[in-house]
């Protein structure tokens, strides 16, 4: 069984019928797609391991996000929210206003990339990861002791799989551009399967 955790590439938003055109339905088989619209790193690792503590998963394919967004325990809610610098909500402006910064963003990816690698290692489950953003954001970073410690073999970007909307438009939705077409999940579905089976 293979699993699928991400952000909104993976979830297929703005596909016509997400649950059919995102790339894993493409690769098809036995799995379960965890992604949702907004989801941070933070929430990515949460989702991830505990699907797999209670579930068998055989590979997992993760998709990192944009390294800025987080999410916190609304203990109003009793529930995760994420927050983003896209939200128009008094938590994420408070982040981003007053503490998010490069190096602490950049940080809590290695941190979360580390925790995942570590743990599918000690499950035995096959991982492949996939990351939406672009190695020109980590310009000017301080490296963290995440860094350090996390396996630094080169990831997969997806730029370099779908291309830059500019340039490779049809791999894109229109007007926006900012999310994979059903041509583009085609492409990331070859990518997976090229590098996993």
């Amino acid at each position: 069984m293979i699993l699928y955790d991400g952000c909104s590439y993976t979830y297929g938003d703005e596909l016509e019928n997400p649950e059919e055109e995102r790339f894993s339905s493409v690769i098809g088989g036995e799995h379960v797609n965890l992604g949702e619209c907004g989801k941070s790193n933070d929430g990515i690792t949460r989702t991830t391991i505990a699907y797999c503590e209670k579930n068998q998963v055989d590979v997992a394919v993760i998709q990192f996000t944009l390294y800025s967004r987080r999410e916190v325990m609304r203990s109003d809610r009793n529930k995760w929210d994420f927050i983003s610098c896209q939200l128009e909500n008094e938590m994420s402006h408070a982040f981003y206003r007053y503490l998010q910064n490069n190096s602490d963003d950049l940080a809590n990816f290695h941190k979360n990339k580390f925790i995942l690698e570590n743990y599918f290692k000690s499950k035995n489950i096959k991982y492949y990861f996939i990351n939406l953003q672009h190695k020109k954001r980590q310009i000017g970073w301080v490296p963290s002791i995440w860094h350090n410690l996390m396996d630094n073999t080169p990831i997969a970007e997806m730029r370099d799989i779908l291309g830059s909307g500019r340039l490779n438009p049809e791999n894109y939705v229109p007007p926006n551009w900012g999310h994979p077409s059903k041509r583009g999940h085609q492409l990331i579905a070859n990518h997976i399967y090229e590098n996993i089976f």
